[in-house]
């Protein structure tokens, strides 16, 4: 099943992470790359932003004790709101209505997640509505939005030990076109950012 991109949020042996996978079709030559605080994903090919304007964004970004995860630019809003205060719920969902989805050709929506503790949230902005909600995480427990066919906010199997692991189980799993995925994980003491690129 093609399910686009995919934002995955849980806990595995007490650390809260966020995960990110970019699956795609259209623009398979990206890459993730750690950028201090973030993780920014960027096409190979520079040329490829005339074609298409939302495949380069960050897709995870770092607030204290909070990890932000998004299929576009609004994980930066997301993360300056929660910053300012704004507790993570209403950050997301101010920054999806904000947004709305892409106006592509498939008018994509536009996903988000965020982690702290043992809580997390996840929130998608469709065309015909915007939807955000909160999740108690236990232990070794995951939820996952993606652009499409699985919109629905939905637990899965998915764990890791190190933001290295969990990008690669969120790139292993088992839904077609994977290109590059990252991670956010909680050490005890802050996050770590990992990346996959096969």
């Amino acid at each position: 099943m093609y399910v686009g991109r995919i934002v995955v949020v849980g806990r595995t042996e007490g650390r809260c992470w966020a995960g990110y996978r970019v699956s795609s079709r259209s623009f398979p030559n990206r890459r993730c790359a750690v950028r201090g605080e973030f993780v920014l994903v960027s096409p190979l090919n520079p040329e490829d932003m005339e074609k298409n304007p939302y495949i380069a964004y960050n897709c995870i970004r770092l607030v204290g004790d909070t990890a932000v995860v998004a299929n576009g630019t609004q994980a930066d809003m997301i993360a300056e709101k929660i910053e300012d205060g704004t507790k993570p719920l209403d950050a997301i969902s101010l920054s999806l209505l904000a947004y709305g989805y892409e106006r592509d050709e498939l008018d994509t929506p536009r996903i988000a997640g965020a982690v702290r503790g043992d809580e997390a949230w996840l929130g998608i902005a469709q065309k015909d509505e915007v939807r955000a909600k909160r999740f108690s995480l236990g232990e070794n427990s995951a939820f996952m939005v993606a652009t499409y066919e699985m919109t629905d906010f939905a637990p899965v199997e998915m764990a890791g030990v190190g933001a290295e692991e969990v990008a690669r189980a969120a790139f292993d799993l088992d839904l077609e076109k994977p290109v590059c995925s990252a991670s956010a994980f909680w050490t005890g003491e802050g996050f770590e950012l990992g990346v996959y690129n096969p």
